[in-house]
C-alpha cells in the first residue's frame, strides 16, 4: 500500500487591486493613489486592512448603501452576495486620495484545504456539484467561494500499468472563464485556459487560446500564473487515488457568475486518455456562483 499525504496551508486573503481612482484636486487619470488595502473573507463577512504606511484618516464605503465607516482595520457584513464597489480614502502626506475597486462577495466554503481531510467536503450537498467520471474517474465535488473555487476527484489506478499514479498521471483542466461559449476552445466549451500537468507533484503549465477559429487547437505557451492554484490533501491507497485542491478565482480571473470547465486524466506516458470528469455525462461542467446553502 502506498499512501501519500499532501498539505499546503494557504491563507484565506486576496489582495485587491484597483480597477479605477482618483486623487481629489488636481489630477490626472494616469495617477495610481498610493492606497493599498487587503480583504479577508468569512462568507458574507469581509475585514479590510489598510496596507499603506503612514497613510491616516482611513475611511471605508463599502459599495452597499450602508455609511461609510472609519479605521485601519474594520470588518464589514454584506446582506448578499455580489460585486461592490469599494471606495477606500486616506490621506498620504497631507494629500487626500481615493482608491475605488470592485469586490466579489460570495458565500462561504465547507471545503478546507489544511485540514488533511476529505471528510469536509460530505458538507457539499448541491446536487449539481456531484460529478461522476468516464472510465478510470469514479466521481468528483466541486464548490467555491470568494477565494476559490474548489474540486475534489477521486479515480482508480487499476488496470493502468502504473500510468496513472498520484504523483504520474497528467492532468488537462479546460476553462472557460469569461462564460462564453463563442470565444475559447471549441463551442461545445468555450475554454479560454488550459491547465496542464500534475498538480500534486508542482508541475503544471497554462495556455491561452489564441485567434477566433473554435475548432483549432490554438494556445499560447506554456506560461506560469502565480497562485493560481492550491493543493489540498491527496492520498494514493491500493488503487485509489484521491485529492483536493483550490483555483484562486483571483488569479485565474473568475469573476462571472458562471464558471465552466472541462477535466481530462491521462496517463503519464501521454499513451490513453484515463478518463474525465463530468456532470451527467455531459463533458461541461457548470459551477453556478448562486448557491446560498450547501
Amino acid at each position: 500500500m502506498k499512501k501519500i499525504k499532501i498539505s499546503i496551508y494557504a491563507a484565506i486573503l486576496m489582495v485587491i487591486v484597483s480597477v479605477s481612482c482618483k486623487k481629489e484636486g488636481s489630477y490626472t487619470l494616469t495617477e495610481t493613489p498610493p492606497l493599498d488595502f487587503k480583504s479577508y473573507y468569512n462568507g458574507l463577512t469581509v475585514t479590510f486592512a489598510n496596507q499603506t504606511k503612514d497613510a491616516t484618516g482611513i475611511t471605508w464605503d463599502f459599495g452597499d448603501k450602508t455609511s461609510t465607516v472609519t479605521g485601519d482595520s474594520v470588518e464589514h457584513v454584506y446582506s448578499s452576495t455580489g460585486n461592490y464597489l469599494i471606495s477606500m480614502t486616506g490621506t498620504v502626506e497631507g494629500q487626500p486620495w481615493t482608491m475605488h475597486t470592485v469586490l466579489r462577495v460570495d458565500k462561504p466554503s465547507v471545503v478546507k484545504l489544511d485540514d488533511n481531510s476529505f471528510a469536509d467536503w460530505a458538507g457539499v450537498t448541491y446536487p449539481d456539484f456531484q460529478l461522476q467520471g468516464t472510465d478510470h474517474v469514479i466521481r468528483g465535488k466541486v464548490d467555491y467561494d470568494a477565494n476559490y473555487v474548489y474540486i475534489f476527484l477521486e479515480y482508480g489506478t487499476a488496470g493502468t500499468d502504473g500510468l496513472a499514479t498520484l504523483d504520474g498521471a497528467i492532468m488537462d483542466l479546460y476553462m472557460d472563464t469569461d462564460n462564453s461559449l463563442s470565444t475559447g476552445f471549441s463551442s461545445s466549451l468555450g475554454a479560454d485556459l488550459l491547465y496542464e500537468g500534475n498538480i500534486p507533484t508542482g508541475w503544471f503549465d497554462f495556455f491561452t487560446f489564441l485567434g477566433t477559429d473554435q475548432s483549432q487547437w490554438s494556445w499560447d505557451g506554456p506560461k506560469s500564473i502565480s497562485n493560481a492554484i492550491v493543493m489540498g490533501y491527496a492520498e494514493e491507497v491500493t488503487d485509489t487515488v484521491r485529492m483536493e485542491f483550490g483555483l484562486s478565482r483571483d488569479a485565474l480571473k473568475i469573476n462571472k457568475d458562471v464558471f465552466a470547465f472541462q477535466l481530462v486524466l491521462n496517463y503519464s506516458d501521454w499513451s490513453a486518455e484515463a478518463g474525465s470528469l463530468s456532470k451527467d455525462n455531459d463533458t461541461r461542467i457548470e459551477v453556478r456562483m448562486d448557491k446560498q446553502d450547501k
